[in-house]
């Protein structure tokens, strides 16, 4: 068996130790597989060892400078310790590539920063240029459609919710979300309970605490124009 696919096996069942010394034992043995180097850098940023990771990812890119996938892995590792404006600048160094397939990702992960910033208009624009290199990613058009309702535009987040619900119809969040911006977009009470009654029906305990939010944000506003 292959010893990155091994180590993984090993990190899924809890054997963190064991996982993170097999690649290191891959990487002695066969210092040319640029993926141990990957996968143990990732390892760490999972157990929330960054100056380990930091450590590996400094070999990895002085050995492989050509290869985006490290610099998108230091982009992680500071977006993981809220260095925003560090992790800015290594994910749009990500784009400079002429051929990754990492800038999707790369634009995301700066849609992210930026809503971490407070700066939603920023974040949207990097979303659906991600959205235009690839229309079928169903986590993206999600978090597109949040985005929109996050900045009020609900009528261009509703289109997005029901691409969600059209292409991932077991997604719960989508159906609640669809029904939020129907209430803002004030449309009859009866066409939105469906919308509701369905993301209970997938996920009950998420049903609840979504409504509970819903319903502090009402309180919240209330007391406001009060």
């Amino acid at each position: 068996m292959d010893r990155n696919h091994e180590a993984f096996q090993l990190w899924e069942k809890g054997k963190f130790n064991e996982a993170i010394q097999l690649l290191i034992q891959e990487i002695d043995d066969n210092p040319a597989n640029s993926d141990c180097y990957y996968n143990l850098a990732t390892m760490f940023i999972l157990g929330k060892k960054y100056e380990d990771a930091k450590a590996v990812l400094e070999t990895a890119i002085e050995k492989y400078p050509e290869n985006p996938i490290f610099v998108y892995a230091f982009g992680n590792l500071y977006y993981e310790i809220e260095d925003y404006t560090t992790a800015l600048t290594y994910f749009k160094q990500v784009s400079q590539f002429d051929e990754t397939s990492l800038k999707k990702d790369a634009m995301v992960m700066i849609g992210q920063i930026y809503l971490a910033l407070n700066q939603s208009k920023m974040a949207l624009a990097y979303f659906l240029s991600a959205y235009e290199e690839d229309k079928l990613d169903k986590t993206l058009i999600l978090l597109i459609g949040n985005t929109l309702m996050q900045l009020g535009t609900f009528e261009e987040a509703k289109k997005y919710f029901e691409l969600s619900i059209e292409q991932s119809p077991q997604n719960d969040e989508a159906w609640f979300k669809r029904g939020v911006v129907g209430m803002a977009l004030k449309e009859e009470v009866d066409s939105l309970k469906q919308y509701f009654d369905k993301a209970k029906e997938l996920d009950p305990v998420k049903y609840e605490e979504r409504t509970k939010q819903l319903q502090a944000i009402e309180v919240m506003m209330k007391n406001q124009k009060d």
